[in-house]
């Protein structure tokens, strides 16, 4: 019996031993294989703020989504219809980023301006955003946002508190104030008259000085206005924006006039194409309008202030333009002729 004993220790120790280096083997595989699929998963969060979270119905709400993510990720808004819950969609704004933040990760932000006509505590209801990774497409769920939104009675006041209208009071007649307000009616009337009347006899004037310019000839109707716009001393009292319209304006005028290009009614950008397709004007011309009106155009919508300098150079490209587009005209003619 004790020589049986012996030989079935060995046996149990054995497969002891075996099962346990099994064991070992197996959690070290699991220990390896963990971080590879930790590191398939995109890594994106989402959060949603409001500027203010007790509002009076009708007033304006900023709700803010913002998304965190790294890596190479597409994120994808939801767009809205005319409503989002009972809250009605008034402005939906630009997408913000994405921008890198020192930590590696991205932000993107996007904002909705909302409002509700309905009193209590109202929610706005989580949304659903989409993206797309290497890994493939999925969806994130924001948070729900709470809103408490009051009426516009005060608190403890009741419709009931509205009081009626009073009755009509009978006025007594005061003939005296009465009078006055004949002579404030009167007076009223003659001054609109007087208005009237200068305001008539400029409006003669300007249409006898149109139907005057209308019988010189463009290349001269634009050196007087040129002349007249030099005079007014714009840039000294401060209107550049002013005069750059204003000489923008004479260019435009007399190259309409002079070769019939309907510089007025376009863009800068249509006239350019019209112009390059014509051959009314030299090369060299249509290179200088170019620059004139991109110049120009600079700063009338780009708030671009000029200098000194370059307000003079405009004038005398205007002036040159004007001169030396006469001249060529005049010299095609005589070699017509």
């Amino acid at each position: 019996m004790v020589r049986k004993r012996r030989h079935i220790f060995p046996s149990t120790s054995l497969i002891l031993v075996l099962v346990v280096y099994t064991l070992v083997q197996l959690k070290d595989a699991a220990l390896a294989q963990e971080p590879n699929d930790t590191r398939k998963i995109a890594f994106i969060e989402t959060n949603t703020s409001i500027d203010k979270n007790e509002v009076t119905i009708g007033d304006k709400i900023k709700f803010k989504v913002r998304v965190k993510y790294k890596d190479d990720i597409t994120v994808q808004f939801p767009e809205f219809g005319q409503q989002c819950g009972v809250f009605t969609v008034k402005e939906i704004g630009p997408i913000d980023g994405p921008k890198r933040e020192k930590d590696g990760y991205f932000i993107i932000e996007r904002y909705y301006v909302l409002s509700s006509y309905e009193i209590g505590c109202a929610t706005i209801p989580s949304l659903k955003i989409k993206y797309e990774s290497v890994q493939g497409e999925g969806e994130i769920v924001t948070n729900e946002v709470t809103v408490d939104i009051k009426g516009v009675l005060k608190e403890g006041e009741a419709a009931s508190n509205i009081k009626d209208i009073l009755p009509p009071v009978d006025v007594p007649t005061n003939y005296k104030r009465l009078i006055q307000w004949v002579f404030v009616g009167l007076g009223a009337l003659l001054l609109a008259g007087i208005i009237y009347g200068l305001v008539n006899r400029l409006k003669k004037q300007s249409k006898k000085l149109e139907q005057e310019l209308v019988k010189r000839s463009p290349h001269e109707v634009a050196c007087e206005l040129l002349e007249r716009l030099s005079q007014e001393n714009l840039i000294a009292k401060g209107l550049i924006k002013e005069y750059y319209y204003r000489i923008t304006d004479i260019l435009r005028h007399y190259i309409e006039d002079m070769f019939g290009l309907l510089a007025p009614e376009q863009t800068t950008e249509e006239f350019l194409v019209e112009m390059a397709h014509t051959n009314k004007l030299e090369e060299n011309h249509k290179l200088l309008i170019r620059e004139f009106l991109e110049h120009c155009d600079r700063v009338k919508y780009a708030k671009y202030r000029p200098s000194g300098a370059e307000i003079k150079e405009t004038y005398d490209i205007a002036k040159r333009l004007i001169d030396e587009t006469v001249e060529r005209l005049k010299e095609k003619e005589v070699s017509v002729g």
